[in-house]
């Protein structure tokens, strides 16, 4: 049971960071269209830029709205997608366990092809995507623990 419930505290503890990088990632992208002198936080230098990404056509639908119709900005599809995930914590059963491993997976995948766009296309480094994909692979690996933990 103490397994469970540290799987679950975990679970939720990166939901909550990967929240807070999604709302930050929006309030960077709303202030700059408001703005066009702001400068975020993450912006080092030339070279370590997340204005440059957010700003790009990829900061909306992960550059994929031609395809998926989803021209909302990578923010507010982070966040409800860790609000979906922190809420279904709460519950324990298989079919939505293996909903969240296999949609978890595609989103890793999401995660390299952001990942090759953001070195071989942009030649940057945005801190906050680098942190965002961090935090989806530890989600995914908390994910895949806590369903063979359950069903395994």
């Amino acid at each position: 049971m103490e397994q469970a419930d540290s799987t679950t505290s975990r679970l939720r503890w990166i939901c909550a960071c990967g929240l807070a990088l999604s709302v930050y990632s929006l309030y960077v992208k709303m202030k700059m269209e408001d703005d066009e002198n702001y400068k975020p936080l993450c912006d080092v230098n030339d070279n370590i830029s997340c204005s440059v990404v957010f700003k790009s056509v990829y900061g909306e639908g992960f550059g994929l709205s031609k395809i998926t119709k989803l021209n909302f900005p990578n923010g507010v599809i982070g966040c409800a997608f860790y609000m979906l995930y922190f809420l279904s914590s709460f519950l324990e059963h298989q079919l939505l366990c293996l909903a969240q491993l296999v949609i978890c997976t595609l989103t890793l995948f999401l995660c390299v092809y952001l990942g090759f766009l953001l070195l071989f296309v942009f030649y940057d480094c945005c801190l906050v995507c680098l942190a965002i994909y961090l935090i989806h692979t530890w989600l995914f690996q908390e994910v895949l623990r806590r369903y063979r933990r359950l069903y395994l």
